[in-house]
């Protein structure tokens, strides 16, 4: 009874501590909706089908230097349906316009890209024909196409950044350090996503009675994977949190007056653990009635089996953080061992940038995705929602994961010095 009491202990003064760390929480929420929601879009849009065979003339002034604007340039010369003339001048363009010889000019303006960086609103102006209302709305909509997936560049940087600043892992680094841990943060982040523009999750042909190809209802199965994959990687993620929170307390003092009381190191260790695991629980439901709401995810048809994946994830998660804790040798490596070791973990186990459960997979490939806890939850996630599994069904890949969490706990208990 006195260990329960221990660990409840720990636990409530760990709650307390994230409680105060308000900036950090809202990144911890917010951040995995943007970027799952962007990405979902930019693949709604990607397997929308267009059989229409338009082609419309258009000008195209590009005064910005630097890489957004040349994103934009590149992505509309890229587009079958439009054939760009580049000016160097906005009145050269809109004279086009107005002779009736192209149906709209498009102007980026001077410090496009400096704007997106720094996060700051900007807008990329359009100039069409009133005479052909059609034509001009087809530009404007495939323009509100391109520059939603050239400016999540800008949103994804700008929320690791954030994300990297708010949660204090770059303190004590230099800034060429700061700016390489932000550079593959992001490097992996972006690689991943362009690969899953380029060749979407899930694809879905359907056929009506006379055998004719039309239009399937595959999203609620598409964001089965896509939700799921995404949240599972940003559970594992926290784990750059709860290890750097262990170590700061080590290098604090804190963890030396807890062991002054008559307290079993192991409860220590289960009490911030189960703080975590809350926490990750917590974002699990935001993300999760987030897209069941907005993008009507399905969820599946065993609640039960939903809630006891979603605690053995969040318990693997915690484990694997106090893992990187005993093994780091001060709060900010750990917290940049964290996000590294989530992101390429989640990448190699299909949480991100796969098109079905990567433990599914034959080859070289699968094995490794077994043997990443990452493989094994967006396995079980989606055979529960997508699939509708039941608790039985997926016991197997719980298994697994409990026996990982298990493992990660023993060593980390084992291998961690409680002062230094």
């Amino acid at each position: 009874m006195k260990n329960v009491n221990y660990i409840l202990s720990v636990f409530w003064k760990e709650i307390q501590l994230m409680l105060k760390d308000g900036g950090a929480l809202a990144m911890f929420f917010l951040f995995p909706l943007l970027l799952s929601s962007l990405m979902g879009g930019i693949n709604v849009m990607t397997n929308q089908e267009d059989t229409a065979a338009i082609l419309l003339h258009v000008g195209l002034v590009n005064a910005d230097t630097g890489p957004f604007g040349s994103e934009v340039a590149k992505a509309l010369s890229e587009i079958a349906e439009l054939e760009v003339t580049t000016f160097d001048t906005a009145d050269a363009a809109e004279e086009r316009v107005a002779k009736g010889e192209a149906t709209a000019a498009i102007f980026i303006p001077a410090g496009f890209s400096s704007d997106i960086g720094d996060h700051i609103p900007t807008a990329i102006d359009v100039v069409v024909d009133p005479g052909q209302p059609e034509s001009a709305s087809i530009v404007t909509g495939i323009m509100n196409q391109v520059v939603a997936e050239v400016t999540i560049w800008g949103e994804v940087q700008y929320g690791v950044r954030s994300l990297l600043e708010g949660s204090g892992i770059l303190q004590g680094l230099t800034r060429v350090e700061q700016e390489a841990v932000g550079a593959q943060t992001l490097g992996v982040i972006m690689t991943t996503l362009n690969e899953m523009r380029r060749t979407p999750v899930i694809a879905v042909e359907s056929e009506n009675l006379g055998g004719v190809e039309s239009a399937g209802s595959w999203l609620p199965t598409f964001f089965a994977y896509l939700f799921p994959g995404f949240t599972v990687m940003f559970i594992f993620i926290n784990a750059s949190w709860s290890s750097g929170s262990l170590l700061d307390e080590r290098e604090s003092g804190t963890l030396r007056r807890l062991l002054a009381a008559p307290i079993p190191r192991g409860t220590v260790i289960i009490g911030k653990m189960l703080a975590f695991v809350l926490l990750s629980c917590m974002q699990v439901v935001v993300m999760f009635t987030s897209a069941s709401i907005f993008f009507d995810m399905a969820l599946g048809e065993s609640p039960l089996a939903l809630v006891v994946v979603t605690l053995v994830i969040a318990l693997t998660s915690t484990a694997l953080g106090m893992l990187i804790a005993a093994l780091a040798k001060s709060s900010n490596k750990a917290a940049n061992a964290g996000i590294i070791v989530g992101i390429v973990m989640s990448a190699v186990g299909g949480a991100i940038g796969a098109r079905a459960p990567m433990t599914r997979a034959g080859g070289f490939a699968g094995i490794l995705a077994s043997l990443t806890p990452q493989g094994h939850a967006v396995n079980a996630y989606y055979s529960v929602m997508a699939e509708n599994a039941t608790l039985v069904q997926v016991l197997p890949e719980i298994g697994i994961l409990l026996v990982m969490c298990v493992a990660f706990y023993v060593i980390a208990v084992w291998r961690f010095k409680f002062e230094v």
